[in-house]
């Protein structure tokens, strides 16, 4: 199965839009886990998210969206093994 930019709630998000928002949510996640800020709140057209230490897993899975989203990380690809 694929990934189709087309398909996420994210699509027809203009591109501007999409690098501010990484923008934003990696420097929330930067002072989360270096504990320059217990809570970090994020603007999103006009609404803000409040982000604490023990919703780092629902940041870092809305920063690989984005990233998909602008083809930055194409997600996980299949170990095989390879013999020599």
């Amino acid at each position: 199965m694929r990934f189709d930019p087309s398909q996420t709630v994210l699509a027809g998000v203009p591109y501007s839009t999409l690098q501010t928002w990484l923008a934003n949510a990696q420097t929330a996640y930067a002072n989360l886990n270096m504990g320059a800020s217990m809570v970090v709140s994020v603007g999103y057209d006009g609404k803000n998210v409040t982000y604490t230490q023990t919703s780092i897993p629902q940041l870092e899975a809305f920063i690989a969206l984005l990233q998909r989203q602008l083809g930055i990380n194409h997600g996980r690809r299949a170990l095989r093994p390879y013999f020599r």
